[in-house]
């Protein structure tokens, strides 16, 4: 029985290419009771688990994240190395549909009910965030929740200046030790919501608190995790989360009523078809329907208790996708194509790296150098301001030669009467005083009086020099 009354978290285990498993999981809890997401506290994720939970806080439609899943895993099939093909990136690809999707206010949306896990790269300690300053920053921390060593590169991308990995590897359930936490993960184990082996496993695995049950089945689901298999049977994984989900919320009293599936209380000629061509209702008269035999992308009975939406999505998807019984000789040629090819490819991808990195070099040094020049200069400005124009030891006699190069600093002229025996003079301080002396005009030069006078009128005029005296 589900206790309302307390705060109940939901947490995703990172799961690589079978995170469509949640999707398909979390359409059938939005389709019986929404409450159980839309009124969680916390939801939590790692690795590609923290990229469902994103996809809740901020209100992006699991049909959409859908589609975005099955492009990755087109987009990842179609290299003859799948993931590992040196012009596919699957962080890459990530981040952009990220910059695609979340809206302007993502972070606001995310921040104290999103919790990311991460895997710091120098102790390997596990850290939780759940607070985010920007846009930018979410998409960072999901990208280093992401990152798994080797697999999606070999650079760790950081965040507030420290490098993280991929957060499953320290704890791939955030929030697990809490009593009121509903767990999911696509392999079979002790979660909440998982798949269910037939037979009883004594055998178990216990790794960033996840229970994992070794068998084969769980081998073949680590695999289809790192290595994308077709998109039909990811259309199967996805059926398979809903009906996990289905039988949870039947375990926990949580369905209304007796809920049947859509298959069994409807029949299953009754279930609305995904597409036109599975509506037709042309019959021959052997009681076969030639359309709907022609829809051999995808066999409806693996996407039947599926919500509609889902339907067209995943048919959809596997319609593009399907190659249509291409000729085996042209497959054989195409493949040989490819790998005469690969070197090719190879080369001009070596070449675009190294390229690239020398710009990146190049650009580097002009900074460095920029920087250094302007460093330099703003010295030399500084050292020319604090210098004084008078310095100790030094005659003001030349004070004709500073004027002609300091535009800025007029001489200095006497304007005195022609019977005036008053002149300017600097001293070794650097301060004007006013001395008497005999008038230039007449006979020879006579102090008419030593001392310096009390008063006197002075001006500032270009036509005429001043005679200056040094004491």
């Amino acid at each position: 029985m589900f206790n309302w009354d307390e705060e109940w978290n939901i947490s995703f285990a990172g799961c690589g290419f079978r995170s469509i498993y949640y999707l398909g999981a979390l359409s059938c809890i939005l389709q019986e009771v929404p409450r159980l997401v839309h009124g969680a506290s916390k939801i939590c994720g790692a690795s590609s688990g923290c990229l469902v939970a994103a996809a809740l806080t901020v209100g992006i439609p699991i049909e959409q994240l859908c589609v975005d899943v099955l492009m990755v895993a087109k987009e990842a099939r179609k290299h003859t190395l799948g993931i590992f093909h040196p012009t596919f990136s699957l962080l890459r690809t990530v981040q952009d549909v990220l910059l695609e999707k979340l809206p302007a206010d993502a972070h606001l949306r995310a921040s104290g009910r999103l919790c990311v896990s991460l895997t710091r790269l120098t102790d390997g300690k596990n850290v939780l965030v759940s607070e985010f300053d920007s846009r930018e920053e979410l998409i960072q921390v999901l990208i280093c929740s992401c990152f798994f060593p080797v697999y999606c590169g070999f650079a760790p991308p950081s965040y507030r200046g420290v490098r993280y990995m991929d957060g499953a590897l320290s704890n791939n359930m955030p929030l697990f030790e809490q009593r009121n936490t509903i767990t999911m993960a696509p392999f079979s184990g002790e979660s909440d919501i998982c798949p269910k082996e037939g037979t009883f496993n004594f055998f178990e695995v216990h790794y960033g608190n996840i229970s994992i049950q070794v068998n084969t089945g769980n081998v073949h689901r680590v695999c289809t995790s790192f290595l994308p298999p077709r998109l039909e049977k990811l259309a199967e994984i996805c059926h398979n989360g809903y009906m996990d989900a289905l039988q949870f919320l039947r375990d926990r009293d949580l369905l209304g009523k007796q809920h049947i599936p859509p298959s069994l209380e409807m029949g299953t000629d009754t279930i609305k078809p995904c597409c036109e061509l599975a509506a037709s209702k042309k019959t021959l008269l052997n009681g076969r329907n030639p359309h709907r035999d022609d829809h051999c992308w995808l066999d409806m009975k693996v996407i039947e208790n599926l919500p509609l939406s889902f339907k067209k999505v995943l048919c959809e998807a596997c319609r593009d996708s399907h190659d249509g019984g291409t000729f085996l000789p042209s497959k054989v040629v195409m493949n040989l194509l490819i790998l005469l090819m690969m070197p090719i490819e190879l080369t001009v991808l070596l070449i675009k790296s190294m390229i690239l990195s020398g710009c990146s070099v190049i650009f580097k040094l002009l900074t460095l150098i920029a920087v250094f020049c302007r460093e330099t200069w703003s010295s030399r400005c500084e050292d020319l301001n604090s210098a004084s124009p008078c310095s100790s030891g030094s005659s003001y006699s030349d004070i004709r030669t500073q004027t002609g190069r300091h535009k800025k600093i007029k001489p200095l002229s006497s304007a005195t009467t022609p019977n005036s025996d008053k002149t300017l003079h600097w001293d070794n301080n650097c301060n004007l005083n006013l001395l008497s002396i005999t008038p230039t005009s007449g006979g020879p030069s006579n102090f008419q009086n030593n001392k310096t006078p009390t008063c006197g009128k002075v001006a500032l005029n270009h036509q005429t020099q001043p005679t200056l005296h040094q004491t």
